[in-house]
């Protein structure tokens, strides 16, 4: 195993991280990591792509040798830690759980239904343990485990939401007229969805436990149990009336379902949603993306302000370009995570200036 991180750096990980959720870290959550670092190893296999994570002709041990091999150069400092990474099988892969077919290209993965148009009451979702698509992840997470024994942490792959997995099956057109025409169909199939939601996380879950030094996800947060960041694409397109009816009743029983849940709240569409999300008590966090374009160079102060103001945690872009905190969050580090930030060995001067800022020693 060509991975650089002991177990005594897992402990360190899971107290820093006790201390941030109870609110008695005085600095965000800083994950580091420096790679080109010596390494004797010159052959790398493929790296886990949405282009070729469906590509059967590829062994799933393959896709964990060459993530081990790629690793050998690079170290983590403060809560940087090895994740090896499976949202490369598409957002929503529990469409593909179901039945829908995966379709993969250099940028993402797309879900096509088997058969289009099927009306909503005839849509109807059960488990199915020989799917070829949930067996391909799952021989990943088994050939993972085999490979590390838990030394690297698994990302869960992006199961997606209940409403984004009916809309796979049903078209986002057709899915927001049945929201008016058979809301409790729509209800029906969503609490299927999510039944299935959780046998998938179970079962993926359950490869890991016992060895397993920690959990994470597709936006890398670590967790100690088995965590999740939640969302519901789908919720952009409607108004706070309907995302109450139908959303978040599903966002509060699979948090419910999951270790300090947070919330993917992606894009302008999601602010008239913000309110009920924050009186939300499973909902810990709320990682905030104000989508591409305009809405990227406005000022979020005041969103952030009240996000910050309820006591969740602020996942966000929340740094200057000199690293540190931005001014509306300077006086509660203590609530922010930061994304990951990586620096290559010849900038190794930096990443120690940017550890220092909260005391983090790179060494």
């Amino acid at each position: 195993m060509a991975i650089h991180y002991t177990h005594e750096q897992y402990e360190q990980l899971r107290h820093t991280y006790r201390l941030w959720w109870a609110g008695e870290l005085d600095r965000p959550i800083v994950p580091i990591i420096t790679y080109g670092h010596p390494s004797e190893i010159t052959s790398v296999g493929p790296w886990l792509r949405f282009g070729n994570a469906w590509d059967t002709s590829i062994d799933p041990r393959d896709f964990v040798n060459g993530f081990d091999t790629a690793m050998d150069g690079h170290r983590w400092h403060g809560e940087g830690y090895p994740l090896f990474r499976t949202d490369a099988f598409g957002p929503g892969v529990l469409a593909a759980f179901l039945g829908a077919i995966p379709e993969g290209t250099p940028h993402t993965v797309w879900f096509h239904p088997a058969k289009k148009d099927i009306p909503i009451e005839e849509l109807h979702f059960e488990w199915d343990d020989t799917s070829p698509c949930y067996r391909r992840v799952a021989n990943l997470f088994e050939a993972a485990m085999e490979k590390w024994h838990g030394r690297v942490v698994i990302g869960m792959t992006d199961l997606g939401s209940a409403l984004d997995v009916l809309q796979t099956f049903r078209g986002a057109e057709n899915l927001l007229m049945d929201l008016y025409d058979s809301p409790d169909e729509v209800l029906r199939c969503s609490r299927e969805i999510q039944d299935m939601w959780r046998i998938a996380f179970n079962k993926l879950t359950a490869i890991m436990e016992g060895e397993a030094e920690g959990y994470s996800h597709w936006y890398a947060m670590y967790h100690e149990r088995p965590g999740y960041i939640l969302q519901s694409d789908f919720s952009y397109m409607i108004g706070p009336e309907m995302f109450k009816t139908f959303t978040a009743p599903e966002l509060a029983s699979l948090a419910s379902h999951v270790d300090k849940a947070v919330y993917h709240m992606d894009g302008i569409g999601q602010i008239p949603h913000l309110d009920t999300l924050l009186s939300m008590d499973g909902i810990r966090g709320i990682q905030w993306v104000p989508g591409d374009g305009e809405p990227c160079t406005r000022n979020w102060d005041e969103l952030m302000e009240k996000i910050l103001a309820s006591g969740k945690k602020l996942i966000h872009r929340t740094q200057k370009s000199d690293g540190s905190p931005l001014d509306i969050a300077a006086d509660r580090q203590g609530q922010l995570y930061f994304e990951p930030r990586s620096f290559h060995v010849d900038q190794m001067d930096t990443a120690r200036r940017y550890g220092r800022m909260y005391g983090i020693s790179v060494d």
